[in-house]
């Protein structure tokens, strides 16, 4: 490579950007006019929102969001409470308590781009300051964060990104769903081998994907993912046609388990070693015969001992901060007994050492409707299981098991655009959680429902 290409390559390492996929078509771009000094050339080739950072070849674009959310929760409990022997439909026959939280974040985010002899450098980075309200709106949590950094090159994408495996990632809905939305650090290299396919490998952070390990062999012991583990390795194949999309994903995640105990209880200690795995099919339809915009989008995600590729968003902005029905049902390992949705796998008394894997499944599908060019509306639902293996899930006289789990989700949203990047936006949303209470082989399981609805007010902006 020439000393100008290194120069230039330089230059753009020294912003604290990371990268946008490039496109084929945009790696063959070269700036209008290799005469003019760079000061004086466009960036037009790339959109109208980019400049010529003077002094180099590199296009640079900035922007931003500001955005706050109002989340009115329980809201059959705002109603006037019905007669006795009464009931509104879909709730509890018990009141919960009314709660309010919310969250408010500006975010920022830079794209670079780099023309040279070998091919487009791009890079992009973005980040959020905000805080969210926990179920006691006088309890704020910070959001600050950075979300996402990354360089990209010939295919090739290093930094902290989507993970390849994600197919809709909460792209319509305010509230979180289940199944995979998942930002971490990753490698990964893009090709196309025909044209409208598209394959991706990549190497994840698996840190980003740890779920809880549990154990139910003796009270007051624990369990946990000790480390170190292999990264996550991650497949996906996506095909893009007039019709649609159509993905399919894969991961294999590993487990790496150690079992302590205090002194007075045998045994006292015990490690395992063993790999689980993720599966994903995700379709979306365009539907043209209702608007050019318009289209419908199905996932499936089964996990074995992944329970983060199916449990949700790791890093959720306004996702209803501290509710307990939509981060699970995961109420701490105090005292002798399981009680979280979340564990990739739990340690059982026999065979001692054995950490049973869990299995999971998320089925997630929206539709999104524009009703004019500046007002939508979507629906979406998802539908939630987590199971444990028998061995770890029947409680004993001194330990209670693991509880499988069952969510379901169904909503809606209705979004106005008065302006250009201004959308203003309302959702209500119903969830049914119902939690298994495992119980000795002689007697039947029960599970307790746990019904809510709740909605959400944002408004945004982007700049």
């Amino acid at each position: 490579m020439n000393p100008a290409s290194t120069r230039k390559i330089a230059a753009l390492i020294l912003l604290p950007l990371a990268a946008l996929p490039a496109r084929a078509a945009e790696r063959s771009v070269t700036p209008a006019s290799t005469d003019a000094p760079s000061y004086a050339r466009t960036c037009n080739a790339y959109g109208a929102s980019y400049f010529a950072v003077p002094g180099t070849d590199i296009c640079l674009s900035l922007g931003g969001v500001a955005a706050a959310q109002l989340e009115p929760r329980n809201l059959s409990n705002w109603l006037p409470a019905p007669p006795p022997g009464a009931a509104l439909p879909f709730t509890s026959t018990t009141r919960p308590t009314q709660q309010i939280g919310g969250a408010f974040a500006v975010g920022f985010n830079a794209t670079a781009r780099l023309p040279t002899e070998a091919g487009l450098i791009s890079g992009y980075v973005s980040g959020i300051v905000g805080y969210a309200a926990a179920n006691n709106p006088s309890t704020w949590n910070n959001l600050s964060r950075l979300d996402f950094a990354y360089l990209t090159f010939a295919g090739w994408t290093a930094g902290r990104a989507q993970s390849a495996f994600d197919f809709y990632a909460d792209a319509w809905n305010f509230m979180p769903l289940r199944g995979s939305n998942t930002r971490t650090e990753l490698v990964s290299y893009a090709f196309a081998p025909t044209p409208g396919v598209t394959a991706v490998v990549s190497v994840e952070n698996p840190r980003e994907r740890w779920g809880n390990i549990g154990q139910s062999v003796a009270p007051y012991a624990s369990a946990a993912n000790t480390g170190p583990v292999a990264p996550d390795l991650v497949g996906a194949v996506r095909i893009e046609s007039p019709f649609g999309l159509a993905q399919i994903s894969g991961a294999a995640h590993q487990l790496h388990t150690a079992y302590t105990a205090p002194p007075s209880v045998n045994p006292p200690g015990a490690s395992s070693s063993q790999w689980g795995f993720a599966a994903q099919g995700g379709l979306k339809v365009n539907l043209p015969a209702l608007s050019d915009a318009d289209a419908m989008i199905l996932q499936a995600t089964y996990a074995r001992g992944a329970s983060a590729y199916v449990s949700g968003d790791n890093q959720s902005t306004f996702g209803d901060f501290g509710r307990p029905s939509l981060s699970g049902p995961n109420l701490s390992g105090v005292g002798p007994g399981l009680s979280a949705y979340d564990y990739d796998c739990v340690i059982g008394a026999q065979p001692f050492g054995r950490c049973d894997k869990s299995s999971g499944y998320a089925i997630v599908a929206a539709l999104k409707h524009f009703w004019s060019p500046t007002v939508s509306s979507s629906l979406f639902a998802s539908v939630f299981g987590m199971n444990y293996p028998e061995a770890v899930n029947q409680s004993s006289a001194t330990v209670a098991g693991a509880p499988d789990y069952r969510e379901t989700i169904l909503g809606g949203n209705l979004a106005w655009t008065p302006l250009k990047n201004l959308m203003i936006g309302g959702e209500l949303s119903y969830t049914l959680s119902k939690t298994q209470t495992p119980q000795p082989p002689s007697n039947a399981d029960h599970w307790t429902a746990s019904p809510e609805w709740s909605g959400r007010v944002r408004v945004q902006q982007k700049f």
